[in-house]
Order: structure tokens, then sequence, then C-alpha cells
């Protein structure tokens, strides 16, 4: 499944999960739908390695041109329902985000359809780049119990990132409460 599904609206909008570039985007088939990838850049995450996350199922193609910079918290698409109808999703589709994260490997890239090839990198569970303490790419194989238990930094629904100075924010913005 290399990924998280994240169940929502149809419409909602989607975050960029830390600041970083745009990478590649466009239209995707079945199971892929509309996509988009981000590159994020060690000194935009805080974290000791790149990371490279591909967002998809988006309800249009993501108008944002590759080599655009974002911002943490910054929408980028609505979430929606491409490349989910028929098949195992059922004939009305279901509208969430599928978040997909590769770290290290560098900044050096390639593009290949809808993947983006990073030589030296690996899937990581998305979660992983909420742990505090990270000292290099080893450590995501080190990562024990207590530190399973994170406090996922968020974009409130105020604009505000929660808690103050996290570099990296859950891809949907959080009622506060």
């Amino acid at each position: 499944h290399r990924g998280i599904d994240i169940s929502l609206a149809d419409g909602a909008p989607v975050l960029a999960i830390s600041a970083g570039k745009v990478i590649a985007v466009g239209p995707g088939a079945m199971f892929t739908g509309h996509y988009l990838w981000l590159q994020h850049a060690p000194d935009d995450t805080g974290l000791p390695f790149w990371v490279y996350a591909k967002y998809q199922h988006f309800r249009d193609v993501p108008d944002l041109p590759i080599g655009t910079a974002v911002k943490a918290g910054q929408i980028v698409g609505k979430s929606g329902k491409t490349g989910t109808t028929g098949k195992h999703y059922g004939t009305s589709g279901y509208p969430h985000l599928h978040l997909t994260t590769f770290v290290g490997g560098g900044e050096k890239y390639e593009t290949r359809d809808t993947s983006v090839i990073v030589a030296g990198s690996r899937i990581a569970d998305p979660v992983a780049i909420y742990v505090r303490g990270l000292s290099d790419l080893a450590d995501l194989e080190r990562i024990v119990p207590d530190q399973k238990n994170v406090m996922i930094p968020y974009l409130a629904d105020d604009g505000v990132i929660r808690p103050d100075g996290s570099r990296v924010v859950w891809p949907v913005a959080c009622k506060r409460r």
C-alpha cells in the first residue's frame, strides 16, 4: 500500500506537510488519480534527511507548476476520489488523501510517469517524519515504542501552526480544542 489513507470529505483542503517545492504533478489513472509530489530538504523539515511526499486522489490536478515553492500548511489541492471509481473502491469511489513518503537519497531525482525515483531513498511510514530527535536515516529503524507516541504538529483553523516553531504539519487542518 506504501502510505496512509486519510478519509476526507470531497473537496477538503489538503496541506503541504512542510515547506518544499513541487517536483511532479499531473493526472493519474486507476489507483493513482490526480497527484502531486513535493520535495522537502532537511532545512525545510528540520530532519536529518530529504523527504519526498506524494499526495494522491485530488479532485482536480493541483494548479502548482513544477518548481513552485510551498510553505508548511499551504493548501496544495482539494481532496477527491480520482483513481478510485470501480474495482475494490466501488462504483462511487472513495474521497480521501493517500500520502506516501520516501526518505533519504539527497536532492537529485528523476520522474517516470507518475513516479519520482530517488537513488538511495526508501519508503517510510509518513508518521515517522513527526518523530523528534532523529539524527540520521538509521534512526528510523531504531524507533522505540516510546518514540511512537508523537504529538503531531498541525495547522489550526485559525491559521496558526501548533506547536509553535514546528516545521512539519499534518496534511489536513484541525479544529483547535
